[in-house]
């Protein structure tokens, strides 16, 4: 009696078992080769090291002499949606710089979906009231994308907005910390980026970087920036179910279709949404935010 009740029992979990897992429909199972459509490639650089060295984009030494790692801004819980005020909500003046690489010399680094990350920020930032410039593709050289920064350091005066939003590869040599990598294979390097970047004179800023290992850009947000990655020191993903990058999917799905008005509340949706977008694909995702914002943004 003992043995069948044990046989019965045996029977009822496997079959429970089996009936759990066929409804689950959280967790497809999925090959190598549908991972990989959905992971963006890693940069790969096959020139000698003497080459690379000519192709990095580094930070003044003056810079590198006199910084100072900022202080991370203390922790707070994350705020409900729409909870709190920005001191600047209408700004004077809002300019955004956006890039987005899908087409890299030769064709081994090429991406699907950044050109497309550009276009649709670009829309998103004008809808907003920013006057936008773009580089895309074979026009955001390393030069460019310096000349793109050294316009936003131009244009905004205190009391002004300004937008840096980049979607393309990028890297971290270690002695570089996180790059992003232009069209014509320079590595931009986080110095080179935030040096500019920290020295736009208005106290209104937001980052946004659709990248892999892009996490050491938050190492030098000052005072004033609100800084989303789509990764810290993992892989960033495309969503071609979207066709975009994942990360500007969920970004764009926040401040666009749900009418989210702050961009903490727009990237704290970006990185909740991509974490769980990433579960159904098996991936793990490390989109960072870091908010050194006085109250809230709004964008």
């Amino acid at each position: 009696m003992k043995k069948t009740l044990l046989l019965l029992l045996a029977g009822l979990s496997f079959a429970l078992l089996l009936y759990g897992c066929s409804q689950d429909p959280a967790a497809p199972v999925l090959n190598d080769q549908q991972i990989q459509l959905v992971q963006r490639p890693e940069f790969v650089d096959l020139r000698p090291e003497t080459e690379i060295q000519s192709a990095i984009v580094r930070p003044s030494a003056n810079y590198v002499a006199n910084k100072k790692k900022p202080p991370k801004p203390d922790p707070e819980p994350d705020p409900e949606p729409g909870d709190g005020e920005d001191p600047n909500p209408d700004p004077a003046h809002k300019y955004a710089y956006i890039v987005g690489i899908s087409d890299y010399e030769g064709t081994v680094n090429d991406l699907s979906y950044c050109d497309d990350d550009a276009t649709d920020m670009k829309a998103y930032f004008a809808s907003q009231g920013f006057t936008v410039k773009i580089d895309t593709d074979r026009s955001a050289t390393a030069a460019a994308i310096g000349a793109g920064l050294d316009w936003l350091v131009a244009s905004a005066s205190p009391g002004d907005e300004v937008a840096f939003c980049y979607s393309g590869h990028g890297d971290d040599p270690r002695e570089y910390g996180s790059c992003l990598i232009s069209t014509d294979l320079y590595y931009v390097t986080q110095g080179y980026v935030m040096e500019k970047f920290n020295a736009i004179d208005c106290s209104k800023k937001i980052m946004t970087v659709d990248a892999c290992l892009a996490g050491g850009f938050h190492d030098e947000v000052v005072v004033g920036t609100l800084m989303a990655t789509a990764s810290d020191n993992t892989y960033s993903y495309d969503a071609p179910e979207f066709q975009n990058g994942a990360w500007t999917h969920f970004f764009l799905e926040g401040a666009e279709d749900l009418g989210m008005v702050f961009g903490e509340d727009i990237a704290g949706y970006a990185k909740i949404e991509m974490k769980a977008w990433g579960r159904l694909y098996h991936l793990r995702t490390s989109a960072l935010n870091t908010d050194a914002y006085t109250g809230m943004f709004d964008i």
